[in-house]
């Protein structure tokens, strides 16, 4: 094996692997240097095209966990087990990942590789932005790009998921361009010059991809965000009342010169204020006075027991008009999954109220305003759930947020790429009210024109223009992930190469001693013209009849035979035993009396015994040679259009599945080598019928042994009844099927072809 393909020692792939997950955190913010999401997945990838799958696993999860842990460090503030937690559920989507990097990887085709690595990442950041309990899409590789005007607008037509793509897929043509320069491949320089071309094409192609725009009328909006901290240190009460009261009166302030829309951050209005009387007369009172519609963060108890938290819609005479209860809450901060039986946690006591969700994503409207969006909060990390409001007709998106739990953290500058990265994709521009901060003014083209910093008492306002228009994302939905799996499967089709060097075979005698094996059972009418055949081919072939007890007497007709030719025998077993287990105790007596090559051949003619010269002719250049009905020359005769279509089916599918190059793997009429028919027994052979063909075959291949296909007539029995049956098809399909996923899931390797003999 050669250094390239060697697997790197486990520690190093370890160390390498941690490495390079806190690498790519940097990504996205405290520090937020995008560019590094472009090389951050090569050491992942560079561990994983050398490994099987259940190391893959393991290195995916070791990744996923210094990225996920670095990235997600805030978590830290709810505790070691909150962090903990979210940080391994997120890396196993990376251990999956490391699975299917396997399964799509072809070192042989380095774009196939890049669009199924790419294609594989996709696929399970979406799946891990929906599953289990809703999802969690935080360290979406897309989301990191939101300051790269170049790549970004593709995100108005594939949605976040097609940055991703670009994202991994140039990861891996990089690593090819590393692995070339270093291999010296091809002609050195050269030969890296394609790889790096596609990568550098898919970071600029989306440069012609114009950003989304709002060409509507316009709107005022002030956002109100306050200092929470000023009454960190009263009862958690006082503290709800206080903060409610910062909020009125910074709204009163805009009273001299009203915007068109006022927003308050989500829960500016906690239970403790929503609940008292007095606030929410004071409430009412300051959105009257100022004179224009309010948008008011609020966790409400309502008459139904059931607490929500919501976005309250007032009019300019402070008067309730509208209402959106968010029906994406958060796991572990607005309710306890499985409360029942997690009493023994300790902390989910920091969540006493489970809150009940809304029914769907309704856009709100106020007099004089068109349609509103208002995901809160943790909504907005979601790209569908955005999208649905737009598509309802929100004509601009709000984003209630409140992030004071994590204190300066980047939480919330992770949180405003979120808002960036959904202004692009559905053309609308995001307004981000903080209750402490982030609070932003996000246009259609994710830029920031105006922000406040943390825990800044202040009133941020600005003009946004308002949109009806549909970007192809907003249209299309999410259809970009599952393109992306229709091309994970196409990179799984294509059979992986062997890498296993040829093997020398050592000259054959020059009379082989040969050893025909003919299995029968009920084949009276045609042995005796099988065995004159055979023998009529030369002298030094023997024939080894193997009869499972014959109803029809063909024990009886061989054992003449035998009592005046020396050169046939026969064994006779006492019960029908099988296909597989007659040829295999025929090679064992082959391969105990020395015989030089073995031969497989029916005993209803179906085989021509006059081809078999054809056969052992070609044994001198290989370790095993197939009579093939499906190579330039071979033919069937007698089958029906059916049976000849699923007969070439069932070879086509083995071909694909094990990426096995013989054309008639299921035949039947072969020749083997004694050295190599030795080594494929090494191993217990699992199959009967078609599949004990095929697996012998694929051994033989996957060793290095050269295959030679010669071409044969087939002809369909004139006596008796085919042994085939539906149990022997099926199973020969199950485990080529199984074979192949497994030959997919191991490193990949090369072999020569099969050669078909002229």
């Amino acid at each position: 094996m050669s250094a390239a393909a060697r697997p790197p020692h486990p520690v190093l792939a370890s160390a390498v692997c941690v490495v390079g997950g806190a690498a790519l955190s940097a990504a996205f913010p405290p520090a937020a240097v995008y560019p590094v999401a472009f090389v951050g997945l090569i050491p992942l990838l560079w561990v994983l095209r050398r490994v099987g799958a259940a190391a893959a696993a393991g290195y995916g999860l070791l990744f996923g966990i210094a990225f996920f842990g670095s990235t997600l460090y805030w978590i830290f503030r709810f505790g070691v087990l909150a962090w903990t937690s979210l940080t391994l559920l997120s890396a196993g989507f990376v251990a999956v990942f490391g699975v299917l990097a396997v399964a799509v990887t072809r070192r042989h085709r380095p774009l196939v590789t890049a669009i199924g690595l790419a294609g594989a990442w996709t696929v399970v950041e979406f799946v891990r932005g929906a599953w289990p309990l809703g999802g969690f899409t935080w360290g979406t590789l897309g989301v990191s790009q939101v300051d790269d005007r170049v790549l970004l607008p593709l995100a108005a037509i594939t949605g976040v998921w097609g940055l991703s793509f670009v994202v991994v897929a140039v990861n891996a043509l990089l690593l090819e361009v590393a692995t070339r320069l270093r291999e010296r491949r091809g002609v050195g320089l050269g030969a890296a010059v394609a790889p790096a071309g596609v990568a550098a094409a898919l970071v600029i192609a989306p440069v012609v991809v114009a950003f989304p725009t709002a060409e509507g009328p316009s709107v005022d909006v002030a956002t109100v965000q306050v200092d929470v901290r000023t009454a960190a240190e009263l009862p958690s009460a006082d503290e709800d009342l206080a903060i409610a009261r910062t909020h009125v009166d910074l709204h009163r302030s805009l009273s001299a010169d009203p915007p068109d829309l006022v927003v308050w951050g989500e829960g500016a209005l906690d239970p403790g204020a929503a609940r008292d009387t007095s606030t929410a007369t004071a409430v009412r009172e300051a959105i009257a006075d100022v004179g224009v519609p309010a948008l008011v963060g609020a966790v409400s108890d309502d008459a139904d027991g059931r607490q929500r938290t919501a976005v309250f819609g007032f009019d300019a005479d402070g008067d309730l008009r509208d209402r959106y209860d968010k029906v994406h809450l958060v796991p572990f901060g607005e309710y306890v999954p499985f409360r029942a039986r997690l009493g023994w946690v300790q902390a989910i006591e920091q969540i006493p109220v489970d809150r009940a969700a809304g029914e769907r994503a309704a856009v709100m409207t106020l007099p004089g305003l068109p349609a509103i969006a208002a995901p809160i909060c943790f909504e907005n990390s979601f790209p569908a759930l955005t999208r649905a409001f737009v598509d309802e007709g929100a004509a601009f998106l709000v984003v209630p947020v409140n992030n004071a739990s994590y204190g300066f953290t980047a939480a919330s500058e992770q949180h405003l790429q979120m808002s960036r990265m959904r202004a692009v994709e559905n053309g609308r521009w995001v307004v981000n009210a903080a209750i402490s901060g982030v609070s932003a003014f996000v246009d259609p083209s994710g830029a920031v024109v105006s922000r406040t910093e943390l825990f800044e008492t202040d009133i941020l306002r600005g003009r946004i223009r308002t949109s009806d228009a549909r970007t192809p994302y907003t249209r299309l939905g999410d259809w970009f992930p599952w393109l992306s799996a229709v091309l994970v499967v196409g990179a799984m089709s294509i059979p992986k190469r062997q890498v296993t060097d040829a093997i020398a075979l050592e000259p054959l005698p020059e009379r082989p001693r040969t050893l025909v094996i003919l299995p029968t059972y009920d084949e009276r009418a045609t042995i005796q013209q099988v065995i004159d055949g055979v023998l009529d081919r030369s002298d030094d072939v023997s024939i080894l009849v193997v009869d499972d007890s014959s109803p029809d007497g063909t024990a009886q007709a061989v054992r003449a035979v035998a009592d005046r030719d020396a050169r046939v025998r026969l064994l006779e077993r006492p019960a029908r035993s099988g296909l597989a287990s007659a040829y295999l105790r025929g090679f064992e007596i082959a391969l105990d009396e020395g015989y030089d090559l073995v031969v497989e051949m029916d005993s209803d003619l179906s085989h021509d015994p006059t081809e078999l010269g054809a056969l052992l002719a070609a044994a001198p250049g290989a370790g095993l040679v197939i009579g093939s009905r499906y190579v330039p020359g071979g033919s069937v005769t007698n089958w029906s259009r059916v049976r000849l279509g699923l007969s070439r089916a069932g070879n086509l599918y083995a071909r694909l599945m094990l990426g096995l190059p013989i054309h008639d793997a299921t035949s039947g009429y072969r020749v083997y080598r004694r050295g190599v028919l030795r080594t494929l027994l090494a191993t217990p052979v699992v199959s009967d019928g078609y599949g004990f063909q095929v697996e012998l075959a694929l051994r033989a291949w996957r060793l290095g042994y050269r295959v030679v296909e010669v071409p044969i007539t087939f002809r369909e029995r004139e006596h008796g009844a085919s042994k085939i049956s539906r149990r022997i098809v099926v199973e020969a399909l199950w485990l080529i099927t199984k074979w192949g996923i497994a030959a997919r899931l191991r490193p990949e390797s090369a072999s020569e072809d099969t050669v078909p003999a002229r």
